[in-house]
């Protein structure tokens, strides 16, 4: 078994205790989320870049502003106006928060890899199993986001403008109006690699199991692959990333799309399934970090 002794629970307790000290902040894939009035995201690339996406809400018409600025080296000119609608207090707990958990994290990704294996940046799997599952069939329709595809992704109240141009998102990524994908918040992001490649990943959730993830051909068939959890005693769910929701959407008979999605029903609680999507069937995926791959 392949398990740190002493980072993952530093990391675990502090995430608790700063979610308690700073205005009910909890950690999903980079981001902090505040929860009053203003919802303040606070999302870090794996180097380090800094960017905030604050939306107002309001209990009868839903989220009625949106605004996305970076935070390190921009200069944005809405930082200000931004700062002046949240309470300064509020403002320094959540950055503080974001600043020590990203810290935290990245330490714990950087801190830890078992022999024959190398660091990397954090990455993303989209898997599908039974979470209470050490092993199984199937992983050909796992996929690999090698970028954090949050930050890269597209608001559901900007689809038109993304329709405008053609499908292409500012991130440089193609839209697919027959398959598509959402996060938890609304975002519509970028597709992940299909399929995952044959190999050894190490993975966590970010809560206390850090562990190897085969993923290996069936039979000799590179179309059918499998999984398991080097770690005989850890599920599915104890790698998955619970805060971290994403689903796959395709349009049926009905002829769904981002336009036909409920934008009330986002953002969406940590563990909990995604929305449907009027018109569209949806499957829902886990994410599994991954912080390390077996040296080749």
């Amino acid at each position: 078994m392949n398990r740190p002794s002493f980072y993952p629970h530093l990391f675990a307790i502090l995430s608790v205790l700063f979610s308690l000290q700073s205005c009910n902040v909890w950690l999903c894939n980079g981001f902090v989320h505040v929860p009053p009035t203003f919802r303040d995201v606070i999302s870090y690339s794996s180097f380090g870049s800094v960017h905030r996406q604050l939306k107002e809400y309001d209990d009868s018409s839903g989220i009625i502003r949106t605004r996305v600025y970076q935070l390190t080296g921009s200069g944005n000119e809405d930082d200000n106006s931004l700062s002046k609608n949240l309470s300064s207090s509020q403002m320094r707990r959540a950055f503080l928060a974001s600043t020590l958990l990203a810290g935290v994290q990245l330490t714990v990704s950087n801190a830890y890899a078992p022999p024959g294996f190398v660091r990397i940046p954090t990455q993303f799997i989209a898997a599908i199993g039974d979470p209470d599952a050490n092993a199984g069939i199937g992983a050909e329709s796992w996929g690999l986001w090698e970028k954090d595809p949050g930050p890269r992704g597209v608001w559901l109240d900007d689809y038109s403008s993304l329709k405008k141009n053609d499908g292409k998102a500012p991130a440089g990524w193609q839209f697919d109006e027959n398959d598509w994908w959402l996060e938890e918040h609304g975002l519509i992001m970028e597709s992940p690699q299909f399929p995952l490649s044959p190999g050894k990943y190490l993975v966590t959730g970010g809560r206390l199991v850090t562990t190897v993830l085969n993923i290996s051909e069936v039979g000799g068939k590179p179309e059918s692959l499998k999984w398991s959890l080097e770690d005989k005693s850890a599920k599915l769910y104890d790698v998955t990333h619970l805060p971290c929701r994403s689903a796959r959407y395709t349009p049926n008979s009905g002829g769904g799309g981002p336009e036909t999605a409920n934008k009330r029903n986002f953002p969406v609680s940590p563990g909990a399934v995604m929305p449907e999507v009027s018109g569209c069937d949806k499957v829902d995926y886990a994410v599994l970090f991954v912080i390390g791959k077996e040296k080749r």
